[in-house]
């Protein structure tokens, strides 16, 4: 679902980039309302594991497509939605200007389809649903109908840029985008099915919307046990992943909006298209100590981001909390 290099016009790139930098704005100041009391180092945790399950490639039955995890919607459920959004952008940051991995010029489309559209956009499909249905069965429910829908509105969403881009043959690539992405949905919704049914087994209170009550002298256990499944993932299954394209280049093959030369970045990556330089003659070592490397990455980036942008609105409430406890103030009373 990565955009790479040179496929979107400049127009569509900064108009996308103006948008995708907006709404991550946005969602740093939503931050700290959506961690609430919780600590920051579980968006690290969950950071790492979008970027562990987006390296694991799994093929689309018999046709020589494959697909992977968005996590958008998964995050969003866990951390809530703007939170969700920023865990893509650090995923997306790291894939970005370390592997390669979708273009500069597109970064600001990636994260508008898999961010804005992916986690934002899929938990308001999920929160009516769970609402509904109530319960773990709603969150359950919930959160895999969004993930599929989450695949297929940011497929969407990239064939709109590609056809604003100035693609003559939308009509043709719309239909196939949807298709071709319905099915890799159905991958998208079981994963993220598997992992929060596994979640609400061992620690149900990491859903916000159960109102579980909270076990925070777990909650650095929990997430350095995530990070340890993410970096496995990425070490011991990623090597192994399929190899065909994904679906948003098998797409392009087809209709040759992405060239079979792609242009070059913008920007060098240290490790380009997952390979730890200098190990040619040892491909699945290379993938999986790159692997490792994101996702270290990764984690330590969305660390940062919550603990950064989540500091100042903590001090604030624990202000304001100290100032109900003192009592009103002397120009309070004289008002």
């Amino acid at each position: 679902m990565h955009v790479p290099a040179g496929v979107l016009s400049p127009t569509v790139a900064i108009a996308t980039g103006i948008v995708g930098a907006s709404g991550f704005a946005l969602g740093l100041r939503r931050l700290s309302p959506n961690l609430r009391d919780r600590t920051p180092v579980l968006m690290g945790m969950m950071s790492a594991f979008v970027f562990a399950g987006q390296m694991l490639n799994f093929p689309l039955g018999p046709l020589p497509i494959s697909g992977h995890l968005l996590g958008g919607v998964l995050a969003a459920v866990v951390l809530g939605p703007w939170a969700g959004a920023i865990v893509i952008a650090a995923v997306l940051l790291v894939q970005c200007f370390l592997f390669q991995d979708g273009g500069l010029d597109a970064l600001g489309a990636n994260f508008v389809n898999m961010g804005l559209v992916g986690a934002v956009g899929g938990h308001a499909i999920y929160a009516p649903i769970q609402r509904a249905l109530g319960g773990r069965r709603g969150v359950l429910l919930g959160a895999m109908g969004a993930a599929w829908f989450s695949v297929v509105l940011a497929s969407v969403a990239f064939a709109i840029e590609l056809g604003a881009s100035g693609w003559p043959n939308f009509l043709g690539v719309l239909p196939w985008m949807v298709l071709v992405h319905a099915a890799i949905g159905v991958g998208e919704a079981i994963i993220t099915g598997l992992v929060l049914r596994f979640v609400l087994v061992t620690r149900p209170d990491m859903i916000e919307d159960l109102g579980e009550p909270s076990r925070k002298k777990r909650v650095l256990e929990t997430a350095l046990a995530g990070l340890a499944i993410a970096l496995a993932l990425a070490a011991f299954v990623a090597p192994f992943a399929s190899e065909w394209p994904d679906g948003l280049e098998a797409v392009g093959g087809w209709f040759g909006f992405i060239p079979e030369e792609e242009a070059g970045p913008l920007v060098p990556a240290p490790i380009p298209d997952y390979q730890m330089p200098g190990m040619d003659r040892l491909p699945k070592v290379a993938t999986a100590l790159a692997g490792v490397v994101g996702t270290l990455t990764v984690f330590t980036v969305g660390l940062v981001f919550s603990r950064a942008f989540s500091k100042g609105a903590t001090t604030g409430r624990k202000d304001r909390r100290d100032a109900l406890e003192k009592g009103p103030s002397i120009s309070e009373d004289h008002a």
